[in-house]
């Protein structure tokens, strides 16, 4: 017994916390043998779910896999008619797998692999346990229950030793249960939004590479020199190999169209790299073996295996990531092609005869610029989904043993907290102030500037991103520009915080850091901002004032014109331009062409997701 804590056989737990055994505290029931059903009873449709193990996924039911039984099956056995708070766990097949049912659409039995697992009487909170047999308790008792086995079957006797720690009310573990339904909350609309951004990202591919007039279309072949890669001969002989070099890139080093070299990897040595082909930073390959038709953009120097093919000397006529989200367009349609064997191929012929239509490079150099930043954008997102996740794992640790205490009345830690904290003084001003502080600090150079129009259109551009309320923004000649934000609101407040600073010369007013910026910044971590301002800084780090003008004007454009129901085509845009005093000279400059306003409307589409 340590302090508050003492030591049990699942380790240790609080003082006033007890260790439970599920059996005696929880009814265990599945359909037992002679109820057993035969596959011809699985109907496809009924009023009666059957949920069977492959149901459950990602710790709920997916419903819409369920097969249905007749209402004969379905009232055969009381025990196992599921209900909300129920909890399942598979028995057969891929054993342990647990879902919490927290909702129903009509009513629902088990087939024979899953047992319904429900508290006796009122001996704790089913999405407490729920929980549990999520932790690192349960896959201890399950690896110990499996360990130089076979198993392929959990019994209800094998539950007899699973004991988890318990806190003393239901208050306690309502908090805890509430915490990790939250993380789990977050995690799931993050994968909601990935797949959405999938989605406007396939669709945004059909519409960018649909062939317009005055496109060209050509066998690859013939615009590109495609060379596959090599393997020295014979490939174990020690000699090709040394410590250091040049790391000899195989299917295996290539992830999610990037180049990882880790423990695994070989490197050549100079002889090993005379008969292989060697690739720099910024080269194009495509995978042709196994894994087929995985475009990369090379990231390191390397050398690449014969599963790989490599295109050079086509910069005349396309750009590299055009060529790129060309090629991730066709990967199915090249897996088709493969030819058969012990693993599925493509050769340089069959490569060579794949067919493109391209547009201008410039054009082409505006498309792969438009799929490169949702490709950011869902590098992001899938970094912060990662994020989430290992911080839910330390919740987890850290609540079901008790490290943590949580009741009704107290708030969760701030090293836990998932919700955005409501400050007193927080306020649109104040918010403004602050995020103008988090645009210096991202986007300030001493090399270049950072002037108020920059800094306006970077505003523009992450409240629309956040969703806030836009109306201090007016049409101005400069663009979408808020006075309210430069004499009343984020400036000056920020200013007189020293966030930041503003001089004037010759080109007018230049930001840059202030002495307390960072008590902005910490601002930006409590509102948990910080995603926000990341987006900010892969989507526009390196655009020009007048890149962000037209994207902030044309994105307004589209906002008003969505209030009057009309389409955001480039004539409706185009009008309203024009009809626009302060706006109509924005189409004589060349930033305002018509092939920058259209893509520039399918930009804001992926950004805005309009």
């Amino acid at each position: 017994m340590v302090g508050n804590f003492k030591q049990t056989e699942i380790g240790a737990i609080p003082l006033d916390w007890d260790v439970k055994n599920i059996v005696e505290f929880s009814t265990m029931k599945a359909r037992i043998g002679w109820q057993g059903l035969t596959v011809s009873e699985y109907l496809d449709r009924g009023d009666y779910f059957l949920i069977t193990g492959t149901d459950l996924v990602d710790g709920r039911i997916k419903w819409d896999t369920c097969h249905f039984v007749n209402k004969d099956r379905f009232i055969q056995d009381k025990n196992i008619q599921i209900k909300s708070g129920d909890i399942l766990i598979t028995k057969d097949g891929t054993i342990g797998k647990v879902a919490y049912v927290d909702s129903m659409t009509m009513p629902a039995t088990l087939n024979s692999g899953v047992f319904v697992i429900r508290p006796k009487k009122e001996a704790y909170l089913p999405i407490f346990l729920f929980y549990i047999f999520n932790s690192s308790y349960f896959r201890d008792f399950l690896n110990k229950l499996v360990a130089g086995s076979t198993i392929s079957h959990l019994y209800q006797k094998d539950f007899t030793t699973f004991n988890f720690p318990l806190p003393p009310t239901f208050a306690e573990q309502t908090a805890i249960a509430t915490a990790l339904s939250d993380a789990d909350a977050l995690i799931n609309s993050l994968e909601k939004l990935i797949e959405k951004k999938k989605a406007i990202k396939q669709g945004a591919v059909q519409e960018l590479f649909k062939a317009k007039k005055g496109w060209q279309t050509k066998s690859l072949g013939d615009i590109a020199n495609i060379r596959r890669g090599a393997s020295p001969r014979p490939i174990k002989d020690p000699k090709w190999f040394s410590q250091k070099g040049r790391g000899w890139i195989r299917i295996s080093d290539v992830t999610s169209s990037n180049v990882y070299l880790n423990s695994t990897t070989q490197y050549l040595s100079e002889e090993g790299v005379k008969y292989s082909v060697p690739v720099d930073k910024g080269d194009l390959i495509m995978s042709i073996c196994a894994t087929i038709g995985v475009p990369v953009i090379i990231n390191i120097p390397a050398c690449i295996h014969d599963g790989f093919v490599l295109f050079s000397n086509y910069e005349n006529n396309l750009d590299t990531f055009y060529l790129y989200f060309f090629l991730q367009k066709e990967t199915d349609a090249l897996v088709g092609k493969g030819q058969p064997g012990t693993q599925r191929n493509l050769n340089i012929s069959i490569v060579g005869n794949i067919e493109i239509s391209y547009p201008s490079v410039e054009e082409q150099k505006k498309i792969g610029l438009i799929l490169k930043d949702i490709d950011i954008e869902l590098s992001g997102l899938k970094q912060r989904l990662e994020k989430q996740k290992q911080l839910k794992q330390g919740m987890m640790q850290s609540l079901l043993t008790g490290k943590i205490r949580l009741n009704k009345q107290q708030e969760l830690p701030q090293t836990i907290e998932l919700k955005l904290e409501k400050s007193l003084n927080r306020n649109h001003y104040f918010e403004d102030a602050v995020l103008i502080a988090a645009i210096v600090d991202s986007f300030y150079s001493e090399k270049y500037v950072l002037g108020r129009k920059k800094v306006q259109k970077l505003l523009y551009l992450l409240r629309r991103k956040q969703e806030a309320n836009m109306n201090a923004f007016k049409r101005k000649a400069a663009g979408p520009y808020a006075d309210e934000v430069r004499y009343k609101g984020g400036e000056p407040i920020a200013k007189n915080k020293k966030y930041i600073h503003v001089s004037s010369n010759k080109l007018g007013s230049i930001f840059s850091k202030g002495e307390q910026i960072g008590e902005a910044l910490g601002y930006v971590e409590k509102w948990e901002m910080h995603s926000d301002v990341e987006w900010l800084v892969s989507q526009f780090k390196f655009k020009t004032v007048d890149q962000l003008e037209l994207l902030a004007t044309i994105d307004m454009a589209i906002c008003d014109l969505e209030k009057e129901n009309k389409v955001a085509s480039l004539y409706n845009i185009k009008n309203l331009i024009k009809s626009d005093k302060e706006w109509s000279a924005k189409l004589e400059r060349e930033i305002f062409s018509d092939s920058n306003i259209q893509l520039t409307i399918r930009q804001c589409s992926v950004l805005f997701e309009q």
